[in-house]
């Protein structure tokens, strides 16, 4: 499931225009996905997605 946990969180940065990240970032977006639960992770996700559209 963490998995799937990192790929929604990877998705939800891309679609905020984040697309270079560093090996930083991504051991950041791993220690969330192993605190937040599912919901937690898809709301993150969401808000990610919209500041990406409201730029």
């Amino acid at each position: 499931m963490t998995g799937r946990r990192h790929q929604v969180l990877m998705a939800g940065l891309t679609n905020a225009g984040l697309y270079d990240l560093s090996p930083n970032d991504d051991t950041a977006v791993q220690a969330l996905v192993e605190r937040l639960d599912e919901a937690a992770v898809r709301r993150v996700a969401h808000w990610l997605t919209n500041a990406g559209s409201a730029r």
